[in-house]
C-alpha cells in the first residue's frame, strides 16, 4: 500500500493570511526573468475552477472584473466558440477564450464535478480545513482554464490563471485545483488575486509553493516526499526518500531553496551532479528509474531527480554526465 497525503500549498499551512505571512516573510531568490524565446519552451499552466452552482458565464461582468483589478496593458476580450463544432458532450455549458494583456486562456464550462481521481490527490489529501475544504469538497461544476502562451514568465502566467478564475467564480467560487501541481487552493486564498497589494507582494517575492505540490507519501518501504508541477518553471520535480529526522516542513524548506537556486541562477540540474547547501547539507541527484516501484506515484508531469544525501568527501565527485553545482 502506498498512500499519500498533503499535496497542496495548504498541506504546511492553515487557511489564513497566517499563510501568507508565513511565506513571505522568508527571505528568498526572486525567480528570473525568463525572455519571451525561453518562455516559448515551457509547457504552459492549466487550472480547474470549481463552482458550487451551474456554471453561466457573464463575459460582460468578468471582463469588468478582470479590468478593476489591476491596470491592463491591453484591455480583457472574449471570444466564444460554437459549442456544437467544439463539444463532444452535453455537459459542455460555454466554451471560448480570454485575452488580455499577454495572455490568451481557453475556457470551458463544465456542469459536472471534477473526476473524483483529480480531487483525491488535490483536496482529499490537503491539509485544508473548514469552510474553505468544505467547499471544495462539495463543489457541483467546474471551469477549466487552460493558458495558451504569450510571452509572459510561468508566474505571470499563473496569476493570470488566479485573476480569472476569481473573476469568473464571483459568488459561486468553491476554490481552485491545479491537477498536475496535485494542489488546491479554496476560494479565499483565491481572491487574494483580485486584491493589487497582495499582486505586488507575490510579484517580489513570488514562491513556488503558491503554484507547485508538495507531496508526502506512506509505503512499506518508508516514507518519500516529492514535489509536483515545477516542470512549468522549467525546472524538475525532485523526489526524496525521508532519513532519520527528516521532517515535511524541512524537506519543504530543502526542495524550495534547490528550486529557487535553479531558477535565479539559470542553471540546470542533472543526474550526477552535487551540490551543497548550507555548511552540512550534501546532496547528489540522480533519475528517477522507469521500473522504481512507486515511479508512478513519484514521477512528475515532466522530468523528475532523485535527491540523496551524500558525504562531505562525495561533494566533488564527477560522474559521467554531472558534476557539482
Amino acid at each position: 500500500m502506498f498512500s499519500h497525503s498533503g499535496g497542496t500549498l495548504g498541506r504546511r499551512y492553515k487557511f489564513g493570511m497566517g499563510f501568507f505571512d508565513r511565506i513571505f516573510g522568508r527571505k528568498s531568490r526572486k525567480i528570473r526573468r525568463w525572455t519571451s524565446a525561453a518562455n516559448a519552451k515551457l509547457q504552459n499552466p492549466a487550472m480547474l475552477v470549481l463552482l458550487d452552482a451551474p456554471p453561466v458565464l457573464d463575459a460582460e461582468r468578468a471582463i469588468r472584473d478582470l479590468a478593476a483589478i489591476e491596470t491592463l496593458a491591453v484591455v480583457p476580450r472574449f471570444s466564444p466558440r460554437d459549442l456544437a463544432a467544439t463539444s463532444k458532450t452535453a455537459f459542455v455549458a460555454f466554451s471560448g477564450a480570454f485575452e488580455f494583456d499577454s495572455h490568451s486562456i481557453d475556457v470551458a464550462g463544465i456542469d459536472a464535478p471534477v473526476a473524483p481521481e483529480i480531487v483525491d490527490r488535490t483536496v482529499t489529501a490537503s491539509h485544508w480545513t473548514g469552510e474553505g475544504r468544505e467547499g471544495m469538497e462539495k463543489h457541483r461544476a467546474h471551469v477549466q482554464l487552460t493558458h495558451r502562451g504569450g510571452g509572459a514568465n510561468p508566474a505571470e502566467k499563473y496569476i493570470a490563471l488566479y485573476k480569472l478564475a476569481a473573476a469568473l467564480g464571483g459568488e459561486h467560487l468553491a476554490g481552485v485545483l491545479i491537477d498536475e501541481a496535485w494542489t488546491c487552493a479554496p476560494a479565499g486564498v483565491v481572491r487574494e488575486f483580485a486584491r493589487p497589494a497582495f499582486l505586488k507582494t507575490i510579484r517580489d517575492q513570488a514562491p513556488p509553493i503558491l503554484f507547485t505540490g508538495f507531496v508526502k507519501f506512506m509505503g512499506e518501504d518508508g516514507t518519500w516526499f516529492a514535489t509536483k508541477g515545477q516542470h512549468v518553471f522549467g525546472s524538475p520535480d525532485f523526489v526524496m526518500q525521508a532519513g532519520p529526522g527528516d521532517r515535511p516542513d524541512k524537506t519543504l524548506d530543502l526542495f524550495m531553496n534547490i528550486f529557487l537556486y535553479i531558477a535565479s541562477a539559470d542553471r540546470e540540474l542533472r543526474a550526477g551532479h552535487t551540490m551543497q547547501i548550507a555548511q552540512d547539507i550534501f546532496l547528489r541527484f540522480g533519475e528517477l528509474p522507469a521500473d522504481h516501484p512507486h515511479a508512478g506515484a513519484l514521477k512528475g508531469a515532466g522530468r523528475t531527480l532523485t535527491i540523496a544525501r551524500i558525504g562531505k568527501d562525495e561533494i566533488n565527485t564527477r560522474e559521467p554526465d554531472g558534476g557539482a553545482v
